[in-house]
């Protein structure tokens, strides 16, 4: 393709010279055989670059995500290398039931470790917005630094994210689009990581009950919490009204990854981790994209392995990123676990996928150059572009 302007879309015009210019007036029959390869070859590469998605063709909804400028960008880029050159030490052996938390919590946050982490924890991202109709991007002023985008409400007007910036422990907040102010959803002591919305937003407030008795205005949240000093830490998934307030367990020992609520309001989809401790080495983890049903005591059923799992507006298929050899590729399949397909092209690491209010795009997270990137792709992989170069990009959410 370089001969192709990849912005336009239109081959360049080639420049020839005089003497070749004598030479083409001598061969008609190998001119016009010329001009039909040229003209096939430029249909056909036209063709390859018609592929590239444009701005007017994208949904007007913003994209929430967690962005790094260009020296904060510069220091990630340069800690996971040194780190893929020569991995963080991580303690083998018999660990504290705590110590193997922590551990699967820098996992699921894609930070491999906790000493990793903490070298990472140094330079904060910003919550940004981004525009992809207008091709515009604005930081959330009113969220504090590493504050990590969770969901947003059916209307698009409230934005669930989560923050540690009052005491260390994580809790949720919602930021008002319109308003553009936060306030608080969850309160300590306990710890508050991840959540969805469950309705319409807690600006509807708890009435209009629905059939499963749920109702509009209400969160599942992951709540972490412990009882007394030194006891273990107890994980579950809660459902939560205004203000956070716990109304019903759904279930225990879940671990605070991907966390999403089907349309139906019947589901939840989230992202399992498995340890497997090793003698001679470290532990290393394994995630699984696992669904349970809204209800208490419901079983948990582990579908395949996969990371960061999402659910499609009309709760009929869940995205994930699913490891090849090549690296981690976007995949869907069925909400029960059949019908597995990727979601083609892909030549690079993908992650982080999320899909558009529409259910016609996928934001995710494209590696390139050592960087990550903001890109979308057509749902059914017909179309793609990188919707954000600069700096480093990761958590989309749409």
């Amino acid at each position: 393709m370089s001969g192709i302007d990849l912005e336009g879309g239109m081959p360049l015009r080639s420049r020839r010279s005089p003497a070749s210019s004598r030479r083409g007036r001598g061969r008609p029959l190998a001119a016009g055989i010329f001009l039909a390869l040229s003209l096939s070859l430029g249909l056909g590469l036209g063709a390859c670059v018609s592929t590239r998605l444009q701005p007017e063709q994208l949904p007007s909804e913003p994209i929430a995500f967690l962005h790094w400028a260009d020296k904060a960008a510069r220091k990630r880029g340069e800690i996971f290398e040194k780190a893929a050159e020569s991995p963080v030490p991580t303690t083998t052996g018999e660990r504290s039931p705590e110590a193997e938390l922590a551990e699967m919590r820098a996992h699921l946050r894609g930070e491999h470790s906790t000493a990793l982490q903490q070298q990472l924890a140094r330079h904060p991202g910003r919550l940004m917005l981004y525009w992809p109709r207008r091709d515009e991007m604005e930081p959330v002023a009113a969220a504090p630094p590493d504050a990590l985008p969770l969901a947003w409400s059916r209307d698009h007007r409230r934005l669930l994210f989560a923050s540690a910036h009052r005491g260390g422990e994580q809790q949720l907040y919602e930021y008002h689009l319109e308003r553009r102010d936060l306030s608080p959803v969850t309160f300590g002591p306990a710890e508050h990581r991840r959540g969805d919305y469950l309705g319409n937003g807690l600006g509807n407030g708890l009435g209009n009950g629905l059939e499963n008795g749920l109702g509009e205005g209400r969160l599942v949240i992951h709540r972490m919490e412990r009882r007394s000093r030194g006891a273990a830490t107890r994980l579950s998934l809660v459902l939560a009204g205004l203000g956070g307030r716990v109304e019903r367990i759904l279930a225990q020992d879940v671990l605070p990854g991907a966390l999403h609520v089907s349309p139906e309001q019947n589901r939840i989809v989230y992202e399992k981790v498995e340890p497997h401790p090793r003698r001679n080495g470290p532990t290393t983890y394994e995630s699984y994209v696992a669904t349970r049903p809204l209800d208490r005591g419901g079983p948990e059923e582990v579908l395949l392995r996969g990371r960061e799992p999402t659910l499609t507006p009309d709760g009929r298929w869940i995205v994930f990123a699913s490891e090849s050899s090549a690296g981690y590729r976007l995949r869907r399949m069925r909400i029960d676990g059949t019908s597995r397909v990727p979601i083609e092209p892909g030549s690079s690491e993908e992650r982080m996928p999320t899909v558009s209010p529409d259910g016609e795009f996928i934001a995710f997270i494209q590696v390139s150059g050592g960087r990550r990137q903001l890109a979308v792709r057509r749902f059914d992989g017909a179309r793609e572009r990188v919707l954000l170069r600069e700096g480093w990009s990761e958590f989309p959410v749409w």
